[in-house]
C-alpha cells in the first residue's frame, strides 16, 4: 500500500526515559513503532512486548536467549528497520538476528566503560559494532572510541539527544540570597562520584552554612551514601529525594541554583543539557565530553572528577559571583538552542532512518 506507515522495531530497556522519548518522537512522525524489551513497563508509547527470559540467568546468557522470540516477531511485524539501544544486550540481539538494516544507538558506558572490563567485553563490543548498518553516538569522544573499536567513520552519526526547550526553560530570576541550592541528579553508581559531592558539601557548609544539597536518583551505592551523609558535618544540609519522574525534572531544576555532575567517564549528559536549558549553573568534571559543552569560567566550572576540595571551592566561588552565573545562563540558553534542541537533533535521526529504509528495505537476509 503506497501510504502504509514505515515500521520501526525498537530493542531496548523500556523502563528508560531516553527510549520512551525516542519512541514518542517516531510515533509522532507517523511511524508504526513496536518496542521489544526484557524489562517490564506500562508507559512506553506505542506497542510493547516484554520478552520473558528467566531473571536468574546471567545477562550475557539471558539476552541472547531472547533471539528466537525476536526473530519470530521480526517475521510477523516485518519492520523496515531495527534500532537497538545499548551495545552489550540489545545490540547483541540485533547483531545476531540477521536482520538488516539495523541501527545501533550507543548510550555512553556501553562504549566508554564496559569494553575495558575484560577481553570478552571487548570482543563482544567489536562484534556488535562491526555488524551494525549504522551507529548513533551522542558525543564526539564516543564517536572517536567507536572508530577505534572498528566502526568506519561514515557509519557513525554524532548528535546529542537534546532537550525539549518548551519544557526545559529558565526560571524567573530568583531573589534568594541565603545560600545556594545545589542539585545532583545522576545515578548513584561508582562512575558518577556522588560520594565526592557529598564529601565536598561538608567543606561548602563551613563557608556557606545555608547551602543545601539535593541528591536525586537511585543506585547501588544509595544506602551506603545515605549512611555516610548522616555521619558528616553537613548531614542537615543534604537531602536524598530518590528517583524523580522525568516530568518533574524541569521543576526540580528550577528550584536549584547550581548543578553538579562529576562523573569519571561520560558522553553528552542529557542531565547537563537539561540543567543548562533551565539556567542552572553547571559544575562538571574535567573530561572530554563535558569540555564539548562547558568552558571553564565562562558558562560553567570544570573541576577534577575526584577532587572534593576543588569541587567545594567551585560551589563557593560560583555562589559568590552572580554576574558569572547570569552570563552563563544567557550563554547556555543560546548554546542549547543552537546545538541541543531535541526536535532539531532527532530530525537528523529521522533523516538517517528514511535513507536507510529507502536504500535497503528491511529483510532478514539482506
Amino acid at each position: 500500500m503506497p501510504n502504509e506507515k514505515k515500521r520501526i522495531l525498537l530493542l531496548g530497556d523500556a523502563r528508560q526515559v531516553h527510549l520512551k522519548r525516542w519512541s514518542r518522537f517516531l510515533i509522532d512522525r507517523d511511524y508504526d513503532v513496536m518496542t521489544l524489551s526484557l524489562e517490564p513497563t506500562n508507559d512506553i508509547p506505542g506497542n510493547h512486548r516484554q520478552l520473558r527470559i528467566p531473571k536468574l540467568l546471567p545477562d550475557f546468557v539471558r539476552y541472547p536467549m531472547a533471539l528466537p522470540a525476536v526473530r519470530r516477531i521480526i517475521h510477523r511485524f516485518r519492520p523496515d528497520l531495527v534500532n537497538a539501544h545499548f551495545t552489550p544486550n540489545y545490540g547483541v540481539i540485533a547483531a545476531m538476528s540477521g536482520f538488516r538494516p539495523w541501527v545501533l544507538s550507543t548510550w555512553g558506558s556501553d562504549i566508554m566503560v564496559l569494553p575495558q572490563r575484560s577481553s570478552f567485553h571487548m570482543k563482544r563490543t567489536r562484534f556488535v559494532v562491526s555488524r551494525a548498518t549504522f551507529i548513533t553516538s551522542d558525543a564526539q569522544v564516543m564517536s572517536d572510541r567507536l572508530i577505534a573499536l572498528g566502526a568506519e567513520q561514515e557509519r557513525v552519526l554524532t548528535f546529542p539527544f537534546g532537550v525539549d526547550r518548551d519544557v526545559f526553560s529558565p526560571v524567573v530570576d530568583s531573589n534568594r540570597t541565603d545560600g545556594p541550592r545545589v542539585l545532583s541528579n545522576r545515578k548513584i553508581e561508582p562512575v558518577y562520584n556522588i560520594d565526592i559531592i557529598v564529601s565536598a558539601f561538608s567543606e561548602v557548609t563551613r563557608s556557606l552554612p545555608d547551602a543545601r544539597l539535593t541528591v536525586a536518583g537511585s543506585g547501588s551505592l544509595l544506602k551506603k551514601l545515605r549512611r555516610e551523609a548522616q555521619r558528616s558535618e553537613a548531614a542537615r544540609s543534604v537531602e536524598f529525594v530518590g528517583e524523580v519522574l522525568h516530568a518533574r525534572v524541569p521543576g526540580l531544576l528550577r528550584e536549584h541554583d547550581l548543578f553538579v555532575s562529576i562523573a569519571k567517564s561520560d558522553t553528552t549528559s542529557v542531565s547537563l543539557l537539561e540543567a543548562m536549558a533551565c539556567g542552572v549553573f553547571p559544575i562538571v568534571s574535567d573530561i572530554p565530553a563535558n569540555r564539548e559543552w562547558i568552558r571553564h569560567g565562562e558558562n560553567g566550572y570544570v573541576v577534577p572528577p575526584s577532587d572534593a576540595r576543588a569541587l567545594a571551592r567551585a560551589i563557593v566561588d560560583a555562589w559568590a559571583d552572580p554576574q558569572l552565573r547570569d552570563s552563563a545562563k544567557k550563554q547556555n540558553a543560546d548554546l542549547i538552542a543552537a546545538r541541543a534542541d531535541w526536535y532539531q537533533n532527532m530530525s537528523v535521526v529521522e533523516g538517517l532512518f528514511e535513507r536507510l529504509t529507502q536504500r535497503n528495505p528491511g529483510s532478514p537476509n539482506s
